[in-house]
């Protein structure tokens, strides 16, 4: 077994994870940077590396008042505060580490090399993994973390696998959470393939709670073509495209949207998923991009489609929602702290940032701000200077990291059938029922399917059965509409009886999902918080 000892541990490689690690060891930390997959794997190097800061504009007050409105106001006021506020000062480190950035319209952008084609997400994670040569980390990719290792209610560290099989048990005095979402566990997504929501169940078995899991982002505009993949259609719009449905009506005069589609998709993704989803139950939708300009196609965003398919721009081609962010998640205060002491979180992992609906830009902005503020945190906590040390704890034997006979992958696409079809943009109480059914009924069979006990495999498609679980009785417990959540028994907003939370732990004892309440922050009990 290999044994490691560090000040502070970050699991996760994508942009809030490298943030994290770059400020703690910054701060005079050694630290160690775990990764699954490659570093360079993750929804961070496939975004389309632009974000939402306020801006001479957009000054914080009104950033904060239009992220709690698209959020649809359960949002945690006092997270978004932190971006709203630390917004400049990032712009301005980010400059300073020699990123390519420039500010178009009402957001920042990262410029990929001229003649490059790895994309602006990658180009983003590249330069700041250029950044970790220079510091006091050590990156491990390619180790599984299978589970966070508590001692006396203090965070110590983790224990995983790595891909050659062996055994890795990290001691850490302050660890961080960046392990992004779940969107792989939906048959349609736009996600890396390996966002099975790993933090998600990492969170659960070491006794913390998950808040509104319920509310899962669909990008309304992600391809729908044959044999080709659920890749979203990159923003911005041209001001020439219309959407359509096979009667050839405009859609978004249909249901009286407005006819800028780029605000749209940034503030109303919600609404928009929604109206697409009613649509393709009578038939396909298409995005008609044919009265576009020869010239436009020749650069970002369209070169990309152009790429994909040269017909489209002759053709109006089929699209449809795609599973594309988690919104719910690990909850944290201002200081990225979770309920564990010396355990922290950061990115799409955790809950608060977006309430019910994400605003189109600040996926990379939260994941920039808190993972700055998670390493800073865990950074201080670590050096706090008391006598504990983390302890090392012995592996379990016996596992492996593969998926040997091919069951694991059966199973997951079970799994992602299953969410699409009982947790897809429209809900109800009965197919929410027959889900969580199905998933208890798949769980039961799942060691009898899968022969390699134990393994990575093994482990993520068990994870990714729990995460679908709460997922799914999230939905259930809300009975109400509200932002990416629908629910066709429940058409309406109840502000009366809804704005809360809903709360799932696991019982340690029965390893059960427990559902609760809890009440949103108020402006009073903000100010209490330590």
């Amino acid at each position: 077994m290999k044994e490691i000892k560090t000040d502070v541990l970050v699991i996760g490689s994508g942009v809030a994870g490298i943030m994290a690690a770059l400020t703690a060891s910054r701060m005079g930390c050694e630290v160690v940077l775990v990764s699954k997959l490659s570093l360079r794997s993750g929804n961070s190097g496939i975004s389309a590396g632009a974000w939402v800061f306020p801006t001479a504009e957009l000054t914080p007050d009104r950033y904060i008042q239009l992220i709690m409105k698209t959020g649809k106001e359960i949002n945690d006021r006092q997270l978004v505060r932190v971006i709203a506020e630390r917004g400049e000062g990032m712009t301005q480190r980010l400059r300073d580490m020699g990123l390519p950035l420039v500010r178009l319209a009402d957001r920042y952008w990262i410029v990929e090399t001229r003649g490059s084609r790895k994309g602006p997400g990658m180009t983003l994670v590249d330069g700041l993994l250029a950044k970790i040569h220079d510091d006091r980390i050590m990156a491990l990719p390619w180790v599984s973390i299978l589970d966070l290792v508590v001692d006396e209610g203090r965070a110590s560290g983790a224990i995983g696998l790595s891909r050659t099989g062996e055994s890795v048990a990290i001691a850490a005095r302050s660890v961080i959470l960046a392990t992004g979402g779940g969107g792989s566990l939906y048959r349609r997504n736009d996600n890396h393939g390996g966002m099975l929501g790993d933090g998600y169940w990492l969170a659960l078995a070491a006794g913390l709670p998950l808040r509104d899991m319920e509310f899962v982002q669909f990008f309304p505009l992600a391809l729908s073509e044959p044999r080709l993949p659920a890749t979203i259609v990159d923003e911005p719009f041209p001001k020439a495209s219309r959407i359509v449905n096979t009667q050839g009506e405009d859609v978004l005069k249909k249901h009286g949207l407005p006819a800028d589609l780029n605000e749209i998709a940034d503030t109303c993704r919600d609404q928009l998923t929604l109206i697409l989803a009613m649509e393709k139950k009578l038939g396909d939708v298409y995005l008609d991009y044919t009265a576009v300009p020869g010239d436009a196609w020749q650069r970002a965003p369209l070169e990309r489609l152009h790429r994909t398919n040269p017909d489209f721009r002759h053709r109006p081609f089929s699209v449809g929602p795609a599973v594309h962010f988690f919104m719910g998640g690990v909850e944290i205060d201002a200081h990225a702290q979770t309920e564990i002491s010396g355990l922290f979180a950061a990115g799409e992992v955790t809950s608060g940032v977006h309430g019910a609906n994400r605003l189109g830009g600040n996926a990379l902005a939260e994941c920039l701000v808190f993972g700055e503020v998670a390493g800073e945190s865990a950074a201080r906590h670590a050096l706090e200077g008391d006598s504990w040390k983390p302890r090392l704890h012995a592996m379990r034997g016996g596992l492996s990291w593969g998926d040997k006979t091919g069951h694991a992958r059966t199973v997951l696409q079970e799994i992602q059938n299953l969410m699409w079809l009982h947790a897809g943009p429209i809900r109800n109480a009965e197919s929410l029922r027959e889900g969580v059914a199905g998933a208890l009924r798949l769980e039961s069979r799942l060691d009898g399917l899968i022969s390699e006990k134990g393994s990575v495999a093994h482990n993520a498609v068990k994870g990714g059965l729990l995460i679908s679980q709460a997922v799914m009785r999230a939905s259930l417990e809300r009975e109400e509409s509200r932002g990416a959540q629908y629910r066709e028994d429940f058409p309406t907003r109840n502000d009366n009886v809804w704005l809360k939370h809903v709360v799932l732990r696991m019982d340690p004892n029965t390893r059960d999902l427990v559902v609760s309440h809890s009440d949103l922050l108020t402006a009073e009990s903000v100010k209490e918080r330590p």
